[in-house]
């Protein structure tokens, strides 16, 4: 009676350490889809989105091609256009522009401001009085798609809120936008202010 007690408590002991492990290891393999898919979402900059604005194309006073309308119903924000600029995620701008206003916010005895805020590419025009050489109109335009706003220009600058730029992209990119509108609207509100 003994050996027969003792075997099923073994039994139900063994069953109930195995479906432990069972429960375990599902969860772990739920919590790993969870991880999959949170990373997929961010493999994107932090500032891309699935979904494009509407806009219409105008000409512009100075360039052929302009957005006149606001992309969003809230107002750009100059400091928010500023981070977003700056961030390596989002508008990446420092990467091919220098701008002189943004080299100023750069604190020599801060290594994390100068590397956030003064370290300026050269491969694009410095930024500099671009508000005062555009119309915010054509800055909502070059930031969209810049191809659109110098056609005859072959730029490197990518179009940050069209889709026109999802060749050659992480699977994961393609068909997002690199900018949502809203970020957009913050940047050529800190460009305006670049006079």
């Amino acid at each position: 009676m003994r050996t027969v007690i003792r075997t099923f408590c073994v039994s139900v002991v063994a069953s109930a350490l195995l479906l432990g492990l069972a429960s375990e290891t599902f969860a772990e393999h739920e919590n790993k889809k969870k991880v999959r898919k949170v990373r997929a979402a961010s493999a994107c900059s932090a500032g891309s989105s699935s979904s494009v604005a509407r806009f219409k194309i105008e000409k512009g006073e100075a360039l052929p091609a302009s957005i006149p309308k606001a992309l969003t119903k809230k107002p750009g924000n100059a400091e928010r256009g500023l981070e977003a600029a700056v961030n390596p995620g989002k508008g990446n701008c420092l990467a091919c522009h220098h701008i002189a206003k943004v080299l100023a916010k750069a604190d020599e005895s801060d290594p994390e401001s100068v590397k956030l805020y003064g370290n300026h590419g050269e491969v694009g025009p410095p930024l500099n009085g671009v508000g005062a050489r555009f119309s915010k109109a054509e800055l909502r335009m070059i930031v969209v798609d810049p191809k659109k706003a110098f056609p005859d220009a072959d730029t490197v600058m990518p179009a940050y809120h069209a889709r026109t730029a999802s060749k050659d992209v992480k699977r994961a990119c393609r068909g997002r936008v690199m900018l949502s509108a809203q970020s957009v609207e913050d940047i050529v509100t800190f460009l305006e202010e670049l006079k």
